[in-house]
């Protein structure tokens, strides 16, 4: 029986694996989700279920716990709070139990369970919130006054394909791993689309192109990409190392017209927040490509008070 209930973990161990692999997730970072729900999160549900947690001194201790009775599933909100309860009296911080939470709420999406994780943060961790964006007027100007002819910057071939990028960054609020991904099939220029690829961080998602985007991205297809086909691995887009290293070129040529902008991301928080104005949470949520709602809440916060408040009404551990 014993190694029956073995041969099971294990089949859903490697399924579980195959599951975060389509999810564009790495090797490390597959191991080190398995092995916490293999070895600390199920060990606790199974004593949880079948013992007093009192007596239950680690759920990192050495011997296996020999199961009594199968693993009570769904997990539900309360089990879950009993789970961060008990981290919380290990000791263990803010940061670590939410990332934990992370990895809980993929294991429960991989079990077609109902996912009580992934609305659930404990307080205590330090935000980022989006500030100094522009306004949509404001990111038209910096694509529309990009340099694109010879300059004692770059070659005009070059300062053509920097535009391209920069329009895939305003328009559809590309990242540059994202960018590095993309392939020329990718492009739907006859339905005005583009499929974006997901990434370890980013679902994958099909975005409208602006209509002034398609002819300057077909006319690269046509002449600028084909020059590079002997320097491009596969059918990328874009040639990832030059690429990478336009990137700071790009934000040094924008910083001479518009010196507000500190970073690239600068330019997607500013775009996401611009899209919460005309759609509605879920689907700006698809349209940047994030794997969880609470990434998409917070930019409609304006300051830190609107952070704390969100806080409070989604996030009420303490």
């Amino acid at each position: 029986m014993l190694s029956k209930a073995k041969s099971k973990e294990q089949g859903e161990t490697e399924s579980f694996e195959k599951y975060l692999t389509s999810k564009g997730f790495g090797k490390n970072t597959i191991l080190d989700y398995t092995l916490f729900i293999e070895k600390k999160f199920k060990p606790y549900l199974n004593a949880s279920a079948n013992m007093d947690l009192s007596s239950f001194s680690s759920i990192e201790r050495k011997e296996p716990i020999e199961l009594i009775e199968p693993i009570v599933e769904p997990i539900d909100h309360e089990t879950l709070m009993g789970y961060i309860r008990y981290r919380k009296g290990q000791g263990i911080g803010p940061k670590t139990i939410n990332m934990e939470l992370k990895k809980i709420s993929y294991y429960l999406d991989f079990k077609a369970l109902p996912n009580v994780a992934e609305p659930i943060r404990v307080k205590g961790v330090q935000r980022r919130i989006p500030h100094d964006l522009f306004t949509q007027k404001q990111l038209d100007h910096i694509y529309q006054n990009f340099p694109e002819s010879q300059s004692q910057w770059t070659h005009k071939k070059t300062l053509r394909i920097y535009h391209l990028i920069l329009g895939l960054r305003i328009y559809q609020g590309l990242q540059e791993q994202e960018l590095a991904k993309l392939e020329i099939h990718h492009l739907q220029l006859d339905k005005g689309k583009i499929y974006v690829p997901s990434t370890k961080r980013a679902n994958k998602r099909i975005l409208d192109l602006k209509p002034f985007q398609i002819l300057p991205l077909h006319e690269y297809l046509l002449t600028d990409r084909k020059s590079l086909n002997d320097k491009i691995e596969g059918n990328y887009l874009f040639h990832k190392k030059r690429l990478i290293r336009g990137m700071s070129r790009i934000k040094a040529m924008i910083k001479r017209y518009e010196p507000r902008l500190t970073n690239m991301a600068q330019i997607r928080a500013s775009t996401i927040t611009n899209w919460l104005k005309h759609y509605n949470l879920r689907e700006v949520q698809y349209m940047a490509g994030h794997k969880y709602v609470s990434s998409t809440e917070r930019y409609r916060m304006d300051t830190l008070e609107d952070l704390q408040k969100e806080l409070e009404k989604y996030h009420p551990l303490k």
